[in-house]
């Protein structure tokens, strides 16, 4: 189109030209040539117009056209979002049917051995701390499936909960995994923190990232491994801070590392699922936020939720 312009422009003007040259060879009046003038800047003017009016009649419509193409982008992610949320519901339901009696089972198991021991009388700390650990261990996987089946639920029930009491009981969860592998907890907690929404959701989450900041000490052989936890009021939120001292995080992924199926561990350790379902369960459930940053120490995971997740 520029160069379609620029030949009129320039055809325009060498016909002025010679018209010009003409009159002059002519001796015709000065006012004549005024108007020829006048003429042909008119009609540069008018081309110039409708070439613009033109032009802009096609950025418009583009714009329309990429505007509609962006909406029907959205909306295809958004069906095949509601899809995986199906997916994943039925292979949680599946998940649920083929763990239900082998949990029930261990149960079970475990307060046989503790009645046996009762009746031969024999007393020791550890066994019963262990058969304990065991018994909480197999009550949050029961807990963990129905939380994971209620995520999809559209009426759940929120419930009021202090914030100190759930990050303890995501402690102790983790308490003989941490305790074995010499892995010290550091907790600042605010114990006057009260919030109203789904607590077993937020304590997945906590569990989950307690989890991959223990992987990672574990991983990075780190002595005097520690993992810090504060939490605190910001104006109507929470922030929840888990940060360790296993190095951080490498720069070059730390972006990738909420996108699904992606992971840092060897294939028998992670899916690479932890992460991605957390940062959904804060973002879709519980209306909050999920992120991490690297400190000078190691990784730093913040959620912020609200105290009030309405």
């Amino acid at each position: 189109m520029k160069r379609n312009l620029k030949n009129i422009f320039f055809g325009v003007l060498l016909s002025s030209l010679i018209v010009y040259l003409s009159l002059v060879f002519e001796a015709t009046s000065y006012e004549i040539f005024l108007e020829f003038m006048v003429m042909i800047f008119m009609m540069i003017i008018l081309v110039l117009k409708k070439n613009y009016l033109v032009e802009k009649e096609k950025i418009i419509s583009q714009n329309l056209l990429e505007l509609e193409a962006q909406k029907l982008k959205e909306k295809d992610k958004l069906l095949s979002q509601r899809a995986k949320f199906v997916s994943m519901r039925e292979m949680i339901e599946n998940i649920a049917h083929q763990w239900r009696q082998p949990l029930s089972q261990i149960n079970s198991a475990v307060l046989l051995v503790d009645d046996m021991l009762f009746d031969k009388g024999i007393k020791s700390i550890d066994i019963e701390e262990k058969l304990l650990e065991i018994e909480s261990q197999t009550e949050y996987m029961s807990k963990t499936i129905d939380d994971f089946k209620n995520f999809f639920e559209p009426n759940k029930e929120k419930k009021s909960f202090m914030m100190h009491e759930l990050l303890q009981r995501s402690i102790y969860i983790l308490k003989g995994n941490l305790k074995y592998n010499n892995i010290e907890v550091e907790t600042n907690l605010n114990n006057t923190l009260k919030c109203i929404g789904y607590p077993n959701e937020l304590q997945q989450v906590i569990v989950s990232i307690l989890n991959n900041a223990k992987d990672a000490l574990m991983q990075n052989k780190i002595k005097n491994a520690k993992i810090t936890i504060n939490s605190k009021k910001i104006d109507e939120s929470i922030s929840i801070t888990i940060c360790d001292n296993a190095g951080g995080i490498d720069a070059t992924v730390i972006e990738n590392i909420f996108d699904p199926y992606f992971t840092t561990k060897h294939k028998s350790q992670g899916t690479g699922l932890g992460l991605y379902i957390s940062r959904l369960i804060v973002e879709e459930s519980l209306n909050g936020e999920l992120n991490v940053k690297n400190t000078q120490d190691g990784a730093c995971f913040e959620i912020i939720q609200r105290i009030s997740n309405e």
